[in-house]
């Protein structure tokens, strides 16, 4: 399975100039933990960091510091690392494991953010692909029962 089948889209995002408070109302409204930065190359979306509710405690609120004095540029993830929209999960769930990361911004071949996927997304598919064979056993039991009958 492709990442970009179960990436979420559209990706909540801002430019590098975005006060901390922004950012912190955005994701209260649109009930994420992230928002993607990007720079806009061309007219498209190329993602340059990220900033988590997790950065915004840390860099800022625990610091005493003034949310609307720090930009998204200054407290965002740098080294961002993206899977393309047509990497598999294994590719995505190797990136996380090895970076001890639980979002990836999904781009297409030019680089353009397509999509997010977090590790819950891709526990969500995988749940629902065991529940799909766990169906199968017991719908072979039911099979067996009436044809046995």
């Amino acid at each position: 399975m492709h990442i970009g089948r179960i990436s979420t889209q559209p990706v909540e995002t801002c430019t590098g100039d975005c006060s901390a408070l922004v950012l912190a109302e955005r994701m209260r409204h649109a009930h994420v933990g992230d928002i993607v930065v990007v720079e806009y190359r061309n007219g498209d979306a190329t993602p340059v960091g990220m900033v988590t509710d997790r950065d915004l405690v840390v860099a800022v609120m625990a610091a005493g510091e003034d949310p609307d004095q720090f930009t998204a540029g200054q407290i965002m993830s740098r080294g961002l690392i993206v899977v393309s929209e047509s990497d598999e999960i294994s590719v995505a769930l190797d990136e996380m494991r090895r970076s001890g990361i639980r979002r990836l911004p999904v781009v297409d071949e030019a680089g353009r953010l397509t999509g997010i996927v977090t590790l819950d997304d891709i526990v969500d598919y995988l749940a629902s692909l065991l529940g799909g064979i766990a169906q199968v056993s017991k719908l072979q039991r039911i099979e067996e029962q009436r044809f046995r009958t």
